[in-house]
């Protein structure tokens, strides 16, 4: 690791050695290189695991120190551009999660909105549907009502001799049921209405 590269603004993680004492485990270390100012150098810390280190990055070691190797995940995150305090936050975490709880349960409920707004329409079309098919048979109907259709109509109910035979007539020209046609009889038969 060359100084001339490195971002002066940034820490880094880096590998260190131990202490250099006989009571000191012997592995590598890591630990924040930085930029010091005050000194125009980079300097090492101690190590992310809490020992005592000699000063200077060994940028081509391994690190071999289990504590260390533990916190590095934690670390790089912590030393990555554009880390925020916040997202180690435990309360802030719970915060994020509150509110992504509260979004997903929104989105949820809109979901089962829309299905329930679905099912309405497509009621709607099949309603509509029916409806279109029950006006293309009136219409096709009215369509047969054709003038000679009419005066055929009529012929037959001239010839008719009783007001059952008009109304049957009547009823299938104008599309009424026979209830409708027998009432309309035998109120005529009655000589009511007249």
């Amino acid at each position: 690791m060359t100084e001339t590269v490195e971002d002066l603004t940034r820490r880094y993680l880096v590998p260190v050695a131990r202490l250099n004492l006989p009571s000191e485990p012997d592995v590598i270390h890591l630990s924040v290189y930085q930029w010091m100012p005050a000194f125009q150098a980079w300097a090492t810390g101690m190590g992310i695991c809490g020992a005592s280190t000699q000063q200077g990055a060994l940028p081509k070691a391994t690190v071999t120190c289990e504590g260390c190797l533990a916190y590095r995940a934690r670390y790089e995150r912590m030393l990555a551009p554009g880390y925020r305090p916040e997202d180690d936050d435990p309360d802030v975490l719970r915060e994020r999660l509150a509110a992504a709880v509260d979004e997903r349960d929104r989105a949820r409920r809109w979901a089962v909105s829309l299905e329930n707004e679905n099912r309405r329409l497509a009621d709607q079309v099949r309603e509509a549907k029916e409806q279109a098919r029950v006006a293309t048979v009136a219409a096709l109907n009215l369509q047969r009502q054709t003038p000679d259709a009419a005066q055929r109509t009529l012929a037959r109910i001239r010839e008719a001799r009783t007001w059952v035979a008009v109304w049957v007539e009547l009823g299938q020209y104008f599309g009424l049921t026979a209830e409708q046609c027998g009432m309309e009889a035998r109120a005529r038969r009655r000589g009511e209405g007249l």
